[in-house]
Order: structure tokens, then sequence, then C-alpha cells
């Protein structure tokens, strides 16, 4: 509490995330956590034999993880590099993923 705001009440209209805390950082984090979700599933796919859409998946995670980086003000941990350098390598790695994937499905 300051003078200025002597009942806290600015405090209380700031959302969670950007007071801080351990809950605001990790709901900073949600485009990541989503990104490697997705990921998770495609490796879990891929494991048990479903290759062809666990690489969709993974190439798509890839793909939402450029987009996410492209369009969020904070991304969060998405944030490798600048977004310069981050954005082309997501989305080419996810593009290539995906291209591959579907060259092998129309070899098989």
């Amino acid at each position: 509490m300051t003078r200025s705001d002597p009942g806290g009440r600015e405090a209380a209209r700031t959302p969670r995330a950007e007071r801080g805390g351990v809950t605001g950082a990790v709901l900073r984090q949600w485009p990541w956590a989503v990104v490697v979700a997705v990921v998770g599933l495609g490796l879990v796919l891929v494991a048990v034999g479903a290759w062809r859409p666990g690489l969709g998946l993974v190439g798509g995670a890839l793909v939402a993880a450029g987009t996410l980086r492209w369009v969020l003000v904070e991304p969060g941990i998405l944030a490798i590099r600048r977004k310069v350098i981050d954005v082309p390598l997501y989305l080419g790695l996810g593009v290539a993923i995906i291209v591959v994937d579907a060259i092998a499905t129309t070899a098989l």
C-alpha cells in the first residue's frame, strides 16, 4: 500500500499473472505448456507406432509455437532468441516435419 493507494485497490484490480509470484509465473508460461503437451502427445503416438499422426502433431505444435511467438507480446519461454529468429525457426521446423510426414505417407 502506498499513500496514493491507501486501500490497496490497485493491486486488487491487477490480474494475478501480472502481480507476480509463483502462480503468476506459471500462468505466464501457458504458450510453452500447450506446445510441450502437444509435442509430448505426438511423441507418445510415434512411440506406440502411429507415427504419421504423431509427426503431424509435432509439426503442428511447432507451427503453433511460431504463430504464438509472432502474435503474443509476452510469449514466455517460447521467446528463446529474438522474434526475427524464433518465428522462422519454429515455422520452418514445423513445416519441414509436416512435409516429411506427407512425403513418407505418399511413398508408402
